[in-house]
């Protein structure tokens, strides 16, 4: 028993789920926000080592409690080194980089998940992805209290995910406390997740068996949910 102890130190986040097809420890991706969605977002992927490039440049406040997986502990710190924190506590997973805010002069990479509460981050973002030949995958969140909307963009999909684009000022005032919850968060990052591990199970198998749908909304006061291939 000590001897499969001493094996699995190290590994024991994982070893639940390890012989799955998605498992792919040390697959670099990156993450814009790590804030209502991306908290959690950050803490899934970290537990199924992924190698994160993690973008914010704000610091834990109070009012993030409620819906960030943040603990009162952190209230001060910068977000990026809080998720590094948690994910070597939690996760036992030290893959990860602070990469301070994202911006023009940011780094591109073929699997980004954008986790951002603003159009502007979220359109500069795609913009970075877009512009990689060996572009694979955009992952895009974007929530309320009690409803979520994910997109999940391939080559050849630029075009129809631009239609989804708008400027921040289209977009209706939502108060303040209406527009996050920790149970919410964690459902679109763990929606967001296993597109991920859908698309990484397909491009293993080179076939196409595991769904990645486009668009997938869900609404919590109706228990429903809207799925476009």
């Amino acid at each position: 028993m000590e001897e499969q102890l001493e094996q699995l130190k190290g590994k024991a986040t994982s070893v639940r789920f390890s012989d799955i097809e998605w498992f792919h420890p040390g697959i670099p991706v990156l993450i814009g926000g790590a804030g209502g969605i991306g908290s959690w977002l950050t803490f899934f992927l970290a537990r199924q080592e992924c190698n994160i490039y993690l973008h914010d440049f704000d610091e834990v406040d109070e009012t993030n409690l409620g819906g960030q997986l943040y603990g009162t502990n952190y209230i001060g710190t910068e977000k990026v080194e809080a998720m590094m924190d948690i994910s070597k506590i939690f996760c036992n997973n030290d893959g990860g980089s602070n990469m301070g805010k994202f911006t023009e002069d940011s780094y591109a990479n073929p699997i980004m998940f954008s986790a951002f509460d603003n159009m502007k981050a979220r359109k500069l973002m795609f913009e970075k992805w877009k512009s990689q030949d060996d572009r694979e995958i955009f992952i895009d969140g974007r929530m309320l209290a009690e409803s979520a909307q994910i997109f999940a963009v391939r080559k050849g999909d630029e075009d129809r995910y631009e239609e989804e684009l708008f400027d921040d000022n289209e977009v209706g005032d939502v108060a303040c406390s209406m527009k996050a919850t920790s149970h919410c968060g964690a459902m679109t990052a763990g929606y967001m997740t296993s597109i991920f591990n859908n698309y990484i199970t397909n491009v293993k198998a080179k076939m196409e068996f595991r769904e990645v749908p486009f668009r997938t909304l869900f609404e919590l006061p109706t228990i429903t949910q809207d799925v476009k291939l």
